[in-house]
C-alpha cells in the first residue's frame, strides 16, 4: 500500500501545474533535481543514438540525428526561449507576489509558443525535403517532433518558473521511460530513417500535456508584452547562435560528407555532450533565483551566486571532461566499436568545445538576468562566434572534412563563452585570475596527455590510469576551492 506521501506527490503529478504555489525547494536540491531531469532526457537522447547506431548503422543514426537536429534549430527561432522567459519572468512575478501577473505571462508565453510552433512545424517539412533530398514522409516526423519540442521547452520553463521542480522532473522520467520504450518497438520491427524520432515526440508531447498552464489567463499590458516578445526575440537569435549552432553542425557534416560521415559525426557528439547536462541542469535554477535576487536588489546574493557557480563549474566540468579526453579512444571503442572508428580524432576536439559553453554557463545566466542589455550582449557574442565558425566550415570543412567541421565548432564556443566571462568578470570585479589559470594549465596537461597517447601508440587500456592521475592532478591543483565549495552545498545562500 502507497504511503500517504507518495500519493500525495503522484497528485500534484498528475493535478494541472500550479502557477502560483511553488515547491519551496534550496537552490543546491533544484539543482540537483534539475540535473536528474536532464539526465533523464539526455538519456533518451543517447539511447536514440546508441540504439539507432547499433541496430539501424552510421548511415541511419546520421539521418536520425541530423532530423533531430533540425526540428531542435527550428524549435529555436522562437518557442524554445518561450521556457527561458517564463523562467524568467514568472520567478520574478513570484518575487513580487502578484498571481494575476503571474497568470497573465504565463498565457501570453503560451500563445506564442503555439503560434510560432505550428509555423515553424510547417516550416520544417521543405526544409528537411531540402536537406534530405526529398523525403516529405520523413518531413512529417520532423514537423511533428518540431512541435512536441517546442511544447516540451515552453512547458519546462513554466514549472521551473513557477517553482515546481519536482513535478517537472517526475513528469522527465515517465516520458523518457515511454519514449525508450516506444523506440525499442520500432526498432524491432524494422523502421527506418526519420520515423525513428517518433518516440521523441511522444517523450515530448506527453510532458508538453502534462506542464501545459492551463490555468493561465489575462493578458499583461502593453509595456510588459513588449517586455516579454523582446525578451524571446533576443533569446531566440542567442540561443540559434549557441544552441543551433551546435546542431548545425550535425548537419553541416551531413551536408559535408554524407549521412555516414554524419554517423561519426553524431556518435561523437553524443559522447560530448551528456555531461554538459550538469550545467544545464545548473542554469534552469540558477536563472529564475538570479532573477529574484535581481529583483528584490539583492546584488550581494547575485554575485556569490555567480561566483560560486563559476567556481564549482571550472572545477567539475574540467575534471569531467578532460577525464573524457583523455579516456576518448577507450570510449569510442568500448560504446561504439569499430565501425566508428572516425570519431576517435573529433571527440577530443567537441569535448573542449562543449566546455568552453559550460564554463560560461552562470556568466551568461548573470547577463541575461541583469537587464535586456545583456541580453544584447549574451546574443552578440553568439553571433559573432556562430560567423567565425560557419566561416570555418567554408573554409576547412571542404579539405578536412568532419575534422573541419569539428574545429569550427570548436574556434565558435570559445567566442560565444569568452565574452560574457570577460565581461562579468571585469564588470562585477570577480577574482578569477587563478582560476582560469588553472583551467588552462589543466586543458594543457589533458591536450599534452592526449597528443602522447596518440603519437607514442600508447595501449588503450591504459587510458584510465592516464584520466586518474589527471584527476589526482586537479585535485592538488583545486583542493582549496574544493573545500570551499562543497557539493551539494556550494550554491547555498548567504
Amino acid at each position: 500500500m502507497s504511503s500517504p506521501e507518495t500519493r500525495g506527490a503522484l497528485a500534484r503529478m498528475l493535478n494541472p501545474v500550479r502557477l502560483d504555489d511553488p515547491a519551496r525547494t534550496s537552490l543546491a536540491r533544484g539543482g540537483v533535481l534539475s540535473t536528474v531531469g536532464l539526465l533523464a532526457q539526455g538519456i533518451l537522447r543517447f539511447a536514440t543514438a546508441f540504439l539507432v547506431g547499433h541496430i539501424a548503422g552510421r548511415s541511419e543514426l546520421g539521418i536520425v540525428a541530423s532530423a533531430i537536429a533540425t526540428a531542435t534549430i527550428l524549435a529555436l527561432l522562437w518557442p524554445t526561449t518561450t521556457g527561458s522567459a517564463a523562467s524568467k519572468f514568472l520567478a520574478r512575478a513570484r518575487g513580487t507576489g502578484d498571481s494575476e501577473q503571474i497568470r497573465a505571462t504565463a498565457a501570453h508565453l503560451r500563445l506564442r509558443t503555439i503560434e510560432t510552433a505550428v509555423v515553424l512545424a510547417l516550416v520544417s517539412m521543405p526544409v528537411w525535403v531540402l536537406i534530405d533530398r526529398g523525403s516529405w514522409p520523413g518531413a512529417v516526423s520532423v514537423a511533428a517532433l518540431t512541435l512536441a519540442y517546442s511544447g516540451y521547452s515552453f512547458t519546462r520553463g513554466v514549472q521551473f518558473g513557477a517553482g515546481q521542480v519536482p513535478r517537472a522532473i517526475a513528469w522527465d522520467i515517465t516520458s523518457v521511460v515511454l519514449g525508450l520504450a516506444g523506440l525499442v518497438v520500432l526498432l524491432v520491427t524494422g523502421v527506418r530513417g526519420p520515423a525513428l524520432v517518433l518516440p521523441l515526440v511522444l517523450a515530448y508531447g506527453l510532458y508538453t500535456l502534462a506542464g501545459w498552464p492551463y490555468a493561465a489567463k489575462g493578458r499583461p499590458d502593453r509595456a510588459r508584452r513588449r517586455e516579454l516578445d523582446g525578451f524571446v526575440a533576443l533569446g531566440a537569435v542567442g540561443s540559434l547562435a549557441s544552441t543551433g549552432f551546435l546542431q548545425l553542425s550535425q548537419i553541416s557534416a551531413k551536408l559535408a560528407e554524407g549521412d555516414a560521415a554524419a554517423g561519426q559525426y553524431a556518435a561523437a557528439l553524443n559522447l560530448a555532450t551528456p555531461a554538459s547536462m550538469l550545467a544545464a541542469s545548473l542554469s534552469l535554477v540558477l536563472l529564475p533565483s538570479m532573477a529574484e535576487a535581481w529583483g528584490r536588489a539583492d546584488h550581494a546574493a547575485f554575485h556569490a551566486q555567480t561566483d560560486r557557480a563559476t567556481r564549482a563549474l571550472a572545477v567539475i566540468m574540467v575534471a569531467i571532461f578532460g577525464s573524457i579526453i583523455v579516456c576518448s579512444r577507450l570510449l569510442v571503442d568500448v560504446i561504439w566499436g569499430a565501425p566508428f572508428a572516425a570519431a576517435r580524432n573529433i571527440l577530443p576536439v567537441l569535448v573542449v568545445a562543449v566546455l568552453a559553453t559550460n564554463l560560461g554557463v552562470a556568466c551568461v545566466n548573470a547577463l541575461t538576468a541583469r537587464s535586456q542589455r545583456g541580453m544584447v550582449v549574451a546574443t552578440g557574442s553568439s553571433l559573432l562566434g556562430m560567423a567565425i565558425g560557419a566561416t570555418m566550415w567554408l573554409f576547412v570543412a571542404p579539405r578536412m572534412g568532419i575534422e573541419g567541421v569539428a574545429l569550427g565548432y570548436l574556434c565558435g564556443t570559445v567566442v560565444i563563452a569568452a565574452i560574457p566571462v570577460g565581461i562579468v568578470w571585469r564588470k562585477d570585479g570577480h577574482e578569477w585570475g587563478l582560476l582560469f589559470g588553472k583551467v588552462a594549465l589543466g586543458l594543457a596537461v589533458v591536450g599534452g596527455t592526449a597528443l602522447t597517447q596518440r603519437l607514442t601508440e600508447l595501449p588503450v587500456l591504459l587510458d584510465p590510469a592516464l584520466a586518474l592521475a589527471f584527476l589526482a592532478l586537479w585535485w592538488l591543483l583545486n583542493r582549496g576551492d574544493i573545500a570551499r565549495l562543497p557539493v551539494p552545498g556550494f550554491l547555498r545562500r548567504r
